[in-house]
């Protein structure tokens, strides 16, 4: 069944994208309106923090919203176990649980120094220079997750609008940017509320649908061992098929940079108390063991079934697995259950790409530029500053996205740059001892070598100098940037003994 050639059809999906960008935009105003009556609306710390007064429910599904996004649950986790099989699971979901975990344990700790940005963190230890020096790291990486997200809801979403790609991409980005203008965090944490349901609903139906289309003969068992197996697997277990290597790498590529994940660090501090914090986490935690693990294991996995690789090469109708959900509505979804989903799907993308744009907001305003003009500006201005920053931040991920191609090196090297250049200056701050000198050297040479390093693995111009078994995995810069990081910090140590 085509559904999405017909222009009454497209007019259907228009109404509810339509729909959808009212209520959210409408959310923002709401919250512009109501801090203006509380005297807040010009005031940056109520504008980037909420009023840091979040309660658990709305950190959780927050956090829970901004994960479960087109990029990671709906294309990317997709993808995985479709490529992998059930092994697919140590791709994704299971270093997000282990982080999850992370951030349960140490909320508490994360909150003590009450430090709402992680550079704003690093001044409070090692000066004004170490926060101006990490807030462009996470503006990269954060730019780079931003513009993932709008490219991977854009393919989705533009059949069914009838419209081109690029300016589906356009659309999205500019109804985020409405709404971040004017409400801000607290819009961002609102919208992802709606946002959670409408996804957990989308993803939930296309499971359904999927595995409804199973042979009446396939239970439990064989449905984990899919008969035409993973094009991709290596491994000699289906458990375990990406192998050893790329399992190994990926936990180290992904665990250090996402326990200190910025957006997740930045809804921690805004929350009422340690336990509002952590409940947020439990809550998170939960949602994501079904909505980034299960949910999208079942999907991938009747695809293998629905669409099976032949001779390993995977139809070209799926275009290499990134549009097995566009593939699964139009083949089993009726128009009217279509035009529902795709509601899910819009509100998929944006909560992504407001939480990520508002971390890339975050760090360019208040933490870049505002230190440098808070005594030349009025409070107003300063607030028009951010605002503006939370649309030029949308927009340069736009611009991103539109010469995006692999979610794969996206997310491997965004998440790496987390691990080679964050992880390491954010510990300091709760090591005694540590001086600023280690943590300027260790971010520069994290982000230097990672960015090197990955031109030259991209290039495979590292393959006479890796063992085979990591260079064949195409991620080995992450260790090599994680090594120069750690270097870096040690260097930094000898100098500032002499």
């Amino acid at each position: 069944m085509e559904i999405i050639a017909d222009a009454r059809n497209s007019l259907f999906f228009w109404v509810g994208f339509l729909g959808y960008s009212l209520l959210v935009t409408g959310i923002g105003l709401l919250v512009w309106l109501k801090e203006k009556r509380n005297g807040e609306a010009q005031d940056n710390k109520t504008y980037w923090a909420a009023g840091k007064r979040l309660d658990g429910w709305s950190v959780g599904l927050s956090i829970s919203a901004s994960m479960m996004s087109i990029s990671w649950s709906c294309v990317y986790g997709v993808q995985l176990f479709y490529w992998y099989g059930t092994g697919g699971m140590w791709l994704l979901i299971i270093p997000w649980l282990f982080t999850m975990a992370g951030f349960y344990a140490f909320a508490p700790l994360f909150r003590t120094l009450n430090a709402f940005s992680q550079p704003e963190l690093l001044e409070k230890r090692f000066g004004p220079l170490a926060r101006q020096m990490l807030a462009p790291a996470l503006v990269i990486v954060f730019i780079t997750w931003t513009g993932a997200e709008i490219y991977a809801a854009g393919n989705i979403i533009a059949p069914f609008l009838g419209i081109s790609v690029p300016a589906t991409l356009f659309l999205i980005a500019l109804v985020v940017a409405i709404y971040s203008f004017t409400g801000g965090f607290e819009a961002v944490v609102s919208t992802d509320k709606i946002q959670f349901i409408l996804v957990a609903f989308f993803i939930s139906v296309i499971a359904w649908l999927g595995v409804r289309q199973l042979p009446d003969h396939v239970d439990v068992l064989r449905f984990l061992t899919p008969p035409a197996g993973a094009p991709k697997a290596t491994g000699d277990s289906n458990w375990f098929s990406p192998g050893w290597a790329v399992i190994m790498l990926t936990f180290f590529a992904y665990l250090p940079g996402w326990l200190i994940e910025t957006d997740v660090w930045i809804r921690l501090q805004a929350a009422k108390d340690d336990r509002q914090a952590r409940r947020g986490v439990l809550i998170a935690g939960i949602n994501s063991a079904v909505f980034v693990g299960l949910m999208p294991l079942m999907i991938g996995l009747a695809a293998l079934y629905l669409y099976p690789p032949v001779d390993g090469v995977i139809p070209e109708r799926l275009q290499d697995g990134a549009l097995i959900f566009t593939v699964i509505m139009q083949d089993y979804a009726p128009v009217w259950l279509s035009v529902i989903l795709s509601v899910g799907l819009i509100a998929a993308a944006m909560s992504t790409v407001d939480t990520c744009g508002n971390v890339v907001a975050l760090s360019l305003s208040s933490d870049l530029l505002e230190p440098f003009l808070r005594n030349r500006m009025t409070p107003a201005g300063l607030n028009r500053l951010a605002r503006w920053m939370s649309v030029a931040a949308i927009m340069i991920s736009f611009v991103y996205a539109l010469f995006t191609e692999s979610l794969w090196d996206i997310f491997y090297l965004s998440s790496g740059i987390l691990t080679t250049t964050v992880f390491l200056p954010v510990i300091a701050t709760f090591l005694p001892g540590t001086k600023s000198r280690q943590v300027y050297f260790s971010m520069s040479a994290g982000l230097f070598s990672t960015i090197l390093f990955y031109f030259l693995e991209s290039r495979e111009m590292l393959a006479t100098i890796e063992p085979s078994f990591i260079a064949d995995t195409g991620i080995g810069y992450i260790l090599w940037g994680f090594l120069f990081s750690v270097a870096g910090y040690l260097a930094g140590k000898l100098k500032s003994s002499k």
